[in-house]
């Protein structure tokens, strides 16, 4: 008899003993669960609104991954154009082995305002998300594809002087690219 009274005890210490260790781990739930304090008045300032700054920090954080890949990497594509062919067309071919990322400006200058971009990463491309007035494309076949061309005009300086014609063989506007992503043949 005096061995059931001392399990009944034991058992009972280990109830008692597992009781407490559960609500202990659930406290720390509980404190995420509590309610918010509340005020009479909303604060205008703490409503949630869509904005774009999570959009522009996503894209700053893409061009920077990306820009940094490319300065990496051993070899890369570049453009080229050739300059005893009668049409001077630049052209780029890209291979998935090698990393290419270089932007067509406004102005000779990388400061000015980006019109096109040119780069092997899917992040830049689809869906042109850096809006870019002329597009994004992975090489030149997808200007092809929209009847679109780049032809050579010449070198200033760091740059290379290009027109962008479209469909219709008329020059829509110059457009300049950095001279070391583009070679001259």
């Amino acid at each position: 008899m005096n061995h059931f009274k001392y399990s009944y005890y034991i058992g009972a210490l280990i109830l008692l003993s597992l009781q407490i260790a559960c609500q202990e781990k659930s406290k720390p739930q509980e404190a995420h669960l509590a309610p918010a304090k509340t005020t009479e008045r909303p604060v205008k300032d703490t409503v949630l609104k869509d904005t774009a700054l999570p959009k522009h920090a996503k894209l700053d954080s893409i061009d920077h991954a990306n820009a940094q890949s490319v300065l990496e990497s051993d070899e890369v594509t570049t453009a080229y154009v050739n300059l005893a062919s009668q049409d001077s067309i630049i052209r780029l071919h890209s291979n998935i082995r090698l990393d290419h990322r270089f932007f067509g400006y406004e102005q000779a200058d990388i400061g000015s305002k980006k019109l096109l971009l040119f780069s092997i990463f899917t992040n830049d491309v689809e869906h042109n998300p850096f809006q870019l007035k002329l597009g994004a494309y992975y090489d030149t076949s997808g200007l092809d594809s929209k009847g679109s061309k780049l032809k050579y005009v010449d070198t200033k300086g760091n740059f290379v002087q290009a027109k962008f014609i479209d469909s219709t063989d008329i020059p829509v506007c110059t457009i300049y690219f950095e001279k070391k992503w583009v070679e001259i043949e």
